[in-house]
This record gives structure tokens, sequence and C-alpha cells, in this order.
């Protein structure tokens, strides 16, 4: 998988899968990643990659998550109302961040 996948993948699964987020515990630990992806600007998509993916060391079951994003060739339709508005208003800056580093498609 490639930096921008990993990077890519996490972003797949923060909009559509909150509630692992949840389940893990991870929800308040975000605050860490998102100031750490935000003072990361002019960092390579390397150092981005394994920002993220030292924080998820922590909590398997997402690191779990993005392997399978990569694999997948169709996305999932999920129910996300209410729980992905409130990680994305906690959070606004890191989609934003990390969308910054991926390809326009």
């Amino acid at each position: 998988m490639t930096d921008e996948q990993f990077i890519a993948g996490f972003l797949k699964v923060f909009e559509t899968k909150p509630k692992i987020f949840e389940q893990g515990g991870a929800v308040d630990a975000l605050a860490n990643l998102s100031n750490t992806i935000s003072q990361m600007a002019d960092s390579s998509n390397k150092e981005v990659a394994d920002a993220i993916g030292n924080w998820c060391a922590d909590y398997p079951k997402i690191t779990d998550e993005i392997n399978l994003t990569a694999r997948k060739l169709k996305p999932e339709a999920t129910k996300t109302e209410g729980v992905n508005e409130r990680l994305s208003n906690r959070y606004p800056e890191l989609p934003e961040n990390l969308k910054k580093r991926l390809p326009k498609s």
C-alpha cells in the first residue's frame, strides 16, 4: 500500500465508519492526531502516513479497517448520519488536511 493509499484509507474509515473510533476509545485521541497532522503541512506523505500508522498502533481495529479499504473494489454503503457528523464537527481540520495530500480525482 502506498502512503497516499494509506492516507486515503484512513480518511475513508474516518468518514464512513465512525463507530470503529467510538468502540475502540479512539475518539478522544483524535485530537492528538489532528494536531500532529496540522503541524505537518510541509512534511512528506510518507511522514504523514507514518504518523497515522503510529497513532493507529494503539487501535488495531482501525488499522484492520484501513487495510480492508485498500482491498475493496467498491465502497460499502453505510449509514453514518449523526455519528460521522459528530466526528467531522469535532475534528474538521483532520479530513481537510488529509484531503490536501491526495491526488485530485
